[in-house]
């Protein structure tokens, strides 16, 4: 074993893989990667390349990425490297031994966040009270093991192989990672997040992948140039023959289809945080929504070794773990919430007693936490007793950390402990429930991961679903707490495959009592969010911009009584052709009341107008393949709706705003440009006002739009994302989207659906980038009593955040992500 006083970082490094070049996944590395270089690369199995492994009889294409399984549990360990000072992380404050021992290091019972029995939180872990708060944070006290060693080599070795007092070979999350793989490999079972594979991830015969917090590189860019090097490299592949030949070949492969797998996971590294661990964690968060398969995600940070300057260091400790955690669980999608839990650890404690350098040394026991839905909060163990400690005492143990990982191998990843740690170990019960178990009993279904970023390609108009005659669906209205299923690919000329996503135009039609629908990608988890709200006597219609599942439906839920459905479909997003979206500052180009952009009067079914759109409200003059606009029905005749077709083209037997006598009523409206860069317009069944404001184009040089399963970013009436107050004159919101809820920093806009409910008179809701001025356009038309939603699809202003403004009568604002753009 090595020296007591070895560093963190040479114990660390002793005890993982040398950091192998390759990991960053950049052109430059690739031979080192699948082994015609120097070290191994991104690997499963026995630690070599993927080269290595062909060389060994053990090829590796196969090693696909998959969902995890419908009771699996997800666990996310940050190492707390260099040894935490466990008492002035769960302080003792009352406890006047404390005091004594740790001197000015000591935490005042004010300065800490209360829990209970005179015990409270490193005042910097807010995220973990409010943990605690939720009943979902474990406490575990007094973790140790027998005959504590104080060298940072020997005891990081001990804990991460699980085994004290033993030559480590082989980690206890390798070893558990070697029960559930068996003799099958699979790159996106474990991964640590960071360099080097560390000892806990390497079993007897399975190693965890590592994955850099940043983008891979080589094997990700899309460019043409690299695209062509890849289909080269394909055809070697493909045109390979027998012996040694071909495996080499699918060893190149399979490290492009690695790379080209988590390019889209692992955001930009621009847009991610310049402390270590907080990047770390986010891309943890971004692998497990991704549901590649992983079951173990590792990251650790440190120096912890606070033999000096504690009273600086330690508080900085801490608040990177609270950022962590917090941006953590920001990131990661609510439905994984029952999924997956976090644990920390550390090789060791620090002493009870301060030192002459404002610091502690190396100790023996200290807490640990245990955070997620699913745990089962409150402290377990027992806190070591501070009376009758010498000045060279430490701390005994009461929970030996075979027993800690025992209780989550057996509580949270299926059982095993035994075969894992070489002995029966007490589970501490940490658990209320097991994963995917709700409160309530149910079993959660997973959300859908974000799709890749794409590009959008406008069709003409179509209907595909309409419930009262049986297109597309049965015929009859969706009932309460009912839904249908919606075929997208290979429907109305859409591909067969790779649609990611659909911008379509819902519609409730004949609703029996006040309802909404819910959009959602087919086969995954239905969202807590709403797209449309509907009553009786009005047809209520609503864009939205939807992921397609795997099974290539998208899925409409009805909340109560029942009601007919229409679905018309404007275009589709794919990753690999189509056009990018430009956001504008919202401009208004049309307006019938007073002659912009059209003659004066109302629009009608017989009288259809064309709209010049092409080189106005910023959109180009050419090179523009489709508009973003919000179009606005105003004094209606009577009852009816309007309906845009690209310019020249027979007139669509779709609907883009439905209306009813005298009413107000907007919606998002996304068509292809038409003859001369003209959108033609009409009204049918009765005459009306139109209103249109553009917000945006798509174009070859636009941004790429991702799709993602909807997240809830504001609500007034409950204080989230906002203060706790109606939107009025005196009261308007700059909504943080980027860099909140997996939108990343870089985004330069973002899809909104945006709800106004308790309306307390007519008014209008306006969004628009934050930073500029009240572009004089809007959203939302609202009346009093009244709930609407609409489609927002916004740049992201100042701070990278949107303006929500309502100047005349106050409501309640909610605001759900759909996704966003990025270039």
């Amino acid at each position: 074993m090595f020296d007591a006083d070895i560093t963190t970082a040479e114990a660390l490094a002793a005890l993982s893989r040398p950091e192998d070049p390759s990991h960053a996944l950049d052109r430059r590395r690739f031979l080192q990667l699948v082994g015609m270089g120097a070290g191994a690369g991104v690997l499963a199995g026995t630690g070599m390349s993927l080269l290595d492994d062909v060389l060994l009889g053990r090829a590796p294409t196969g090693w696909a990425a998959g969902p995890i399984g419908p009771t699996d549990g997800v666990l996310v360990v940050i190492g707390m490297y260099g040894g935490n000072d466990g008492l002035n992380t769960v302080v003792p404050y009352d406890d006047p031994r404390y005091h004594e021992m740790h001197g000015s290091l000591a935490l005042d019972g004010s300065e800490t966040l209360p829990l209970a029995g005179g015990v409270g939180l490193h005042p910097e872990l807010t995220m973990f009270r409010q943990a605690w708060d939720a009943g979902q944070l474990a406490i575990v006290e007094g973790i140790g093991y027998p005959k504590p060693d104080l060298s940072h080599f020997n005891s990081m070795g001990f804990w991460m192989a699980g085994k004290p007092h033993a030559i480590p070979t082989s980690g206890w999350l390798g070893r558990w990672l070697d029960g559930y793989l068996g003799s099958s490999k699979d790159l996106y079972a474990a991964a640590e997040v960071g360099y080097s594979v560390p000892l806990h991830l390497i079993g007897q015969q399975q190693l965890g992948t590592v994955v850099p917090a940043n983008r891979p590189g080589y094997g990700a860019d899309q460019s043409a140039r690299s695209i062509r090097q890849y289909d080269a490299i394909r055809a070697m592949r493909d045109g390979a023959g027998a012996g040694w030949a071909r495996p080499v070949a699918e060893a190149f492969v399979d490290q492009l289809d690695l790379a080209k797998t988590l390019a889209p996971v692992v955001p930009d590294d621009g847009d991610l945080a310049d402390t270590k661990i907080v990047a770390q964690l986010e891309v943890a968060a971004r692998l497990i929504n991704a549901n590649l398969g992983f079951r173990v995600v590792t990251a650790g940070f440190g120096d912890f070794d606070s033999h000096a300057g504690q009273p600086q260091q330690h508080p900085t400790r801490m608040a990177e773990l609270n950022a962590a955690v917090a941006k953590f669980f920001d990131v990661l999608d609510p439905g994984w919430a029952s999924r997956v839990t976090v644990m920390t650890f550390s090789e060791f404690g620090r002493t009870p007693w301060d030192n002459d350098g404002a610091g502690t040394d190396h100790g023996t026991s200290a807490p640990h936490f245990v955070m997620g839905k699913n745990v089962k909060g409150g402290f377990y163990g027992q806190r070591p007793t501070l009376a009758g400690l010498g000045r060279w005492d430490r701390m005994a143990h009461h929970v030996d950390f075979r027993s800690y990982y025992a209780s989550i191998i057996d509580g949270w990843m299926g059982g095993g402990s035994s075969d894992v740690l070489g002995g029966n170990y007490e589970n501490l019960r940490l658990f209320a429930r097991t994963p995917g178990v709700e409160p309530d009993g149910s079993i959660n279904a997973l959300p859908l991961p974000p799709t890749a970023a794409g590009r959008f390609t406008p069709i003409t108009p179509t209907r595909i679903v309409d419930t009262r005659t049986g297109q597309g669906a049965a015929k009859a209205p969706i009932g309460a707490e009912r839904h249908i299923r919606v075929k997208i690919a290979d429907v109305a000329g859409l591909p067969a495959t790779g649609v990611d996503a659909v911008i379509a135009n819902v519609t409730a039609v004949g609703a029996t009592q006040p309802h909404f629908f819910t959009v959602y990608p087919g086969g995954g988890a239905r969202p807590n969010t709403s797209n449309l709200n509907g009553g009786p006597g009005r047809a209520v219609p609503n864009l939205v911009a939807m992921a397609v599942g795997d099974d290539g439906h998208i899925e409409v839920y009805n909340s109560h009584g029942s009601a007919d459905c229409l679905v018309d479909v404007f275009g589709y997003v794919t990753r690999d052709s189509g056009t990018g979206f430009v956001p504008l500052t919202p401009a208004r180009v049309l307006d019938s009341r007073s002659g912009t952009g059209v003659r004066s009067g109302r629009f009608s079914a017989d009288r259809p107008l064309d709209l010049q759109v092409a080189g106005r409200g910023g959109v180009p003059d050419t090179g523009a393949s489709a508009v973003v606009m919000n179009l606005i029905a105003v004094q209606a005749a009577g009852p009816g709706h309007l309906t845009v077709t690209p310019a020249g083209r027979q007139q669509a037997n779709t609907s883009n705003v439905n209306f009813g006598p005298n009413e107000t009523v907007p919606n998002l409206v996304v068509c292809e440009i038409g003859t001369g860069g003209k959108l033609s317009i009409a009204s049918a069944v009765s005459d009306a006002h139109v209103v249109g404001d553009v917000f945006g184009y798509f174009t070859d040089e636009g941004g790429r739009i991702v799709s993602m399963s909807p997240r809830r970013l504001l609500d007034t009436r409950e204080g989230l994302g906002a203060a706790k107050r109606r939107v009025g004159p005196s009261h308007q919101i700059d909504l943080t989207v980027a860099g909140s809820a997996g939108v990343p920093p870089s985004a330069s806009a973002v899809v909104l659906n945006v709800t106004a409910t308790n309306v307390g008179a007519a008014s209008h809701v306006s969004v628009w980038p934050a930073g500029q001025s009240d572009p004089g356009t809007s959203n939302l038309n609202l009346l009093g009593g009244q709930t609407i939603a609409n489609l927002v699809m916004c740049q992201v202003g100042a701070g990278g955040k949107v303006t929500l403004a309502n100047p005349i009568a106050e409501c309640d604002l909610i605001a759900d992500v759909f996704g966003y753009v990025v270039e």
